[in-house]
């Protein structure tokens, strides 16, 4: 099997699909290679805040990067605006300072930003990949133009853009922190979003306390990890929510996003803030291509 493409990507996770998708809307000869949609691009519910952390850092480009997230993803699934942070009172002046032009409102406990918003991943991918060629398959090695499949399959592309996770970053050497999250899904419903150490939205929990690792792991939840969760969501809510079931993924972070490799780019790396940029990154990669 030989298949070509002006730009082939590698993965089919929220930046994989929403470069393809800006490139195919242009008109280019783009083909997507991915074992399936998503995987750390997977979960439940994808919380999209430039605020970010306990420490109330605004992302970098946290701004232009929301702007183009809303703009974006709003075109295939509903947005839910609005994400409220409680900020203690001592924290106030510090992140009133970092606001910068992010519309904002201040009340009792905290600070509501009203255009983060949370969506649903699942339905995002699935429309972002409607027209699009996609090949199911496993690759196996990066040897620009072509990619290696398992089974003898190759493709060449006369671009290579490396979208792919922490699953498939041996392929390029590429080394970062491997981080495990965890989403507990409820029985509860929060429509407006809370987030402070763990996140609240829709039917979802999140977060995760664990360190990085230098390698590919998908690690089970621990007893302590679930215990942490609750315990946080019991502290933004008074209660401790009903749980359904849980979903498990690997954050892959990087400290560059979007930088030339051997054959193309590589548009990775991006961790837990992979739906705020996401857009506004692939956006650029598609300029330049």
């Amino acid at each position: 099997m030989l298949r070509e493409a002006e730009v082939v990507v590698l993965g089919a996770g929220v930046a994989g699909l929403t470069l393809a998708r800006l490139l195919w809307e242009r008109g280019r000869k783009v083909l997507v290679v991915a074992e399936a949609l998503g995987e750390a691009s997977r979960p439940p519910v994808a919380l999209v805040n430039p605020l970010r952390g306990r420490r109330f850092t605004l992302a970098e480009e946290g701004e232009r990067a929301l702007a183009a997230a809303l703009a974006f993803y709003g075109r295939f699934v509903p947005l839910h605006l609005g994400v409220f942070r409680p900020v203690p009172e001592e924290d106030r002046p510090k992140v009133a300072g970092r606001l910068s032009r992010l519309k904002h409102r201040w009340e009792k406990e905290g600070v509501l930003l009203e255009e983060a918003f949370w969506l649903e991943p699942r339905p995002l991918l699935a429309r972002l990949a409607e027209g699009l060629p996609l090949l199911r398959g496993r690759v196996l090695a990066w040897e620009p133009p072509w990619l290696v499949l398992e089974g003898g399959g190759r493709v060449r592309g006369e671009v290579l853009v490396y979208a792919g996770g922490g699953r498939g970053a041996h392929l390029l050497g590429l080394e970062g922190r491997h981080v495990p999250g965890l989403v507990l899904t409820l029985l509860d419903y929060f429509p407006r979003a809370v987030s402070y150490r763990v996140y609240l939205a829709g039917a979802a929990l999140g977060g995760s306390y664990l360190p990085g690792e230098e390698g590919y792991r998908l690690p089970p939840p621990t007893e302590g990890e679930v215990e942490w969760l609750l315990q946080g969501a019991e502290a933004l809510v008074g209660y401790r929510p009903r749980v359904a079931s849980l979903w498990r993924g690997v954050r892959f972070r990087l400290s560059s996003f979007l930088f030339p490799v051997e054959g193309g780019f590589a548009l990775t790396g991006l961790g837990s803030t992979g739906f705020l940029y996401a857009p506004l990154l692939a956006e650029r990669l598609a300029e330049r291509l």
